[in-house]
C-alpha cells in the first residue's frame, strides 16, 4: 500500500486542475513482498497509520502528538516527513546543568543585589545541599523525595526549628528560579510542608534585671544596654553605627541607622525619640567622651570585629555580656539583645499606637505581633491583682450571670457622656438595674425589653 498527497494548481480562470497536471506525492511503506505474513503485516501498519487519527495544520501536512507516537518507527516517519505527510519532531534539548552549578549561578546573579550577609547565608545552604544531594547530580534529576529527604535530614540533626524552615525556604527559592528559567517543569520543594508558626524565643527582661545590672558596667556597656533596651535600637549593628551628630537635644530626638533594612526603598534611617530612661545614660557617655569622638559608643574594636565583609555579626558582644551578667548575679536570659528590644516593644505598645511603635523600632505589625510582643507578668498582675477587683471586674461577671447588671453595653468604666449616647442610641432597649426590677405576678427578673414594631411587608387590607 501506498499513501499518496495530491496538490492542485490553481487555474487563472477558476477551471480545476487536470490530474494529469496535478503534482502526486508517493510513497511506500515498504518494498512489494510475496510473502503473506509480510502483506498482512504491511496492511496493519497501514491500518495503523489510519487509526492515529492525526490533526493537519494549515497547509494539510500531518501533525503528530506531543508523545510522538509514530517516533517509535524512525523508518516510517523518514517517509512521511519527506513527502509532507508530517512535520518533523524538535529536536529534543536535555538540560545537563548540576545543581550546584545552577546554584553558584543563582548566587553570582541575584546576590549582587543582595546584602552581604544574605549572600552568605544563601552559601551555606548551599553547602548544605552539596553535603546531602548525590555527588553532580543534574538539575533535572532532583526529585520530590530528594526534596523531602532533605527536610527529614535537617529536622533529624536537632537543628532550631526556624534554622530548618529558612534552610527548606532558601533550598524552595534555589529551584524556583530554575523552573523561570525553564530549566525544570516543576520545583520539587514546592510541597513541602513547613511549620507556619513561629516559636516566640525572646523574653521579658524587667527594669529591675536592668537596674541590677548597671552598676556592673562600664560607661561603655552601659550605653550599648541603654541603647538596647530603653530605646529598641539593634545591637549591634544600630548600636554601634550612632554617630554623635546624629542626636538631636534640642528635640530629644535621634537619627538611627539601619544598616540591615537600608537596602529597601525609603529605608536606611528612622527617627527615634530619647526617652527619659535613656538620657542620663546618653549623657554621661557624652560627658565621657574625648575630644572629636564620632561614635557613641567609642570602641573600634568592636565594629571591626562586628562589621565584616558578610554582614553585621554579634562578634564577641555575646560573651562578655554573658561576664557582666555573671559578674551582676543574674541568670541570662534568652536571645540576650533581641530580648531587650522586644521588652521595650511590649512596654511601649501599652502607652503608643502600634503603627507609631513600629516606625520607632524599625521593624513592621506583622512582624511585631509574631515575635516582639510579649506576655508580661505586669499582665498577669493586672489580670488577677487588686485592680481587676477595684474596677468591679468580678461584681460584673455575677451580674451578669444573675441577670442584674446595671450599665450599658461595651467596656466597664465608660464615661457618663459616653453611656447616656449609648442609651440615646438604643432608646428602645433598656437595661435596669437590681434598684429597678419589680418582682410583680407574671414577671420575672430578666431584663425587660422593649421592640419597636417593624413593617417587613405590605399590610393586608
Amino acid at each position: 500500500s501506498s499513501l499518496v498527497r495530491r496538490r492542485s494548481i490553481a487555474w487563472p480562470h477558476g477551471q480545476r486542475a487536470m490530474s494529469n497536471r496535478e503534482q502526486k506525492l508517493t510513497t511506500t511503506l515498504g518494498k512489494k513482498l510475496k510473502q503473506p505474513q509480510l502483506r498482512e503485516k504491511r496492511s496493519r501498519r497501514a491500518r495503523g497509520l489510519r487509526a492515529l487519527n492525526l490533526p493537519t495544520t494549515e497547509t494539510g501536512s500531518l501533525k503528530t502528538a506531543e508523545n510522538g507516537s509514530l517516533s517509535d518507527d524512525g523508518h516510517i516517519r523518514g517517509k512521511l516527513e519527506a513527502v509532507g505527510l508530517i512535520e518533523p519532531l524538535e529536536p529534543l534539548v536535555i538540560d545537563l546543568t548540576s545543581l550546584d552549578k545552577h546554584v553558584a549561578d543563582f548566587i553570582q546573579r541575584v546576590g549582587a543585589n543582595r546584602k552581604p550577609g544574605t549572600v552568605a547565608v544563601w552559601k551555606h545552604v548551599q553547602a548544605e545541599l552539596a553535603k546531602f544531594m548525590p555527588k553532580g547530580i543534574l538539575l533535572a534529576d532532583v526529585t520530590k523525595g530528594h526534596a523531602k529527604q532533605f527536610h527529614e535530614t535537617l529536622k533529624a540533626r536537632g537543628l532550631a526549628s526556624l534554622t530548618v524552615v529558612k534552610h527548606v525556604r532558601i533550598s524552595k527559592q534555589f529551584l524556583e528560579d530554575a523552573v523561570e528559567w525553564e530549566k525544570i517543569p516543576v520545583n520539587p520543594f514546592a510541597k513541602i510542608k513547613l511549620s507556619a508558626s513561629i516559636p516566640r524565643n525572646n523574653v521579658e527582661v524587667p527594669r529591675e534585671t536592668i537596674d541590677r545590672l548597671m552598676p556592673h558596667c562600664d560607661p561603655t556597656w552601659q550605653t550599648i544596654v541603654a541603647l538596647s533596651r530603653f530605646d529598641g535600637l539593634r545591637c549591634p549593628s544600630e548600636t554601634l553605627s550612632l554617630r554623635w551628630p546624629d542626636i538631636d537635644w534640642e528635640q530629644s530626638r535621634m537619627n538611627v541607622p539601619e544598616p540591615k533594612v537600608e537596602h529597601h526603598e525609603g529605608r536606611g534611617v528612622r527617627v527615634v525619640p530619647i526617652f527619659p530612661e535613656l538620657m542620663p545614660y546618653l549623657q554621661a557617655a557624652w560627658d565621657l567622651a574625648p575630644e572629636g569622638a564620632e561614635y557613641v559608643v567609642d570602641k573600634p574594636a568592636y565594629r571591626m570585629a562586628a562589621n565584616t565583609g558578610e554582614g553585621w555579626k554579634n562578634a564577641n558582644l555575646r560573651t562578655q555580656f554573658l561576664k557582666k551578667l555573671s559578674k551582676a548575679g543574674i541568670t541570662p536570659w534568652g536571645r540576650l539583645f533581641h530580648s531587650m528590644r522586644a521588652s521595650r516593644q511590649t512596654e511601649l505598645e501599652r502607652a503608643f499606637p502600634l503603627h507609631v511603635v513600629c516606625s520607632w523600632l524599625g521593624n513592621s505589625p506583622k512582624v511585631a505581633n509574631r515575635s516582639y510582643l510579649l506576655t508580661t507578668e505586669t499582665d498577669f498582675e493586672k489580670a488577677i491583682g487588686e485592680r481587676g477587683t477595684e474596677s468591679g471586674t468580678v461584681n460584673r461577671r455575677d451580674n451578669e450571670k444573675s441577670g442584674t447588671f446595671c450599665g450599658t453595653v461595651g467596656s466597664r468604666t465608660e464615661p457618663q457622656e459616653q453611656e447616656e449616647s449609648t442609651l440615646n442610641y438604643r432608646e428602645n432597649v433598656t437595661f435596669p438595674c437590681e434598684s429597678q426590677v419589680k418582682s410583680t405576678d407574671g414577671e420575672g427578673f430578666e431584663p425587660t425589653v422593649a421592640f419597636r414594631l417593624l413593617r417587613f411587608s405590605r399590610p393586608v387590607h
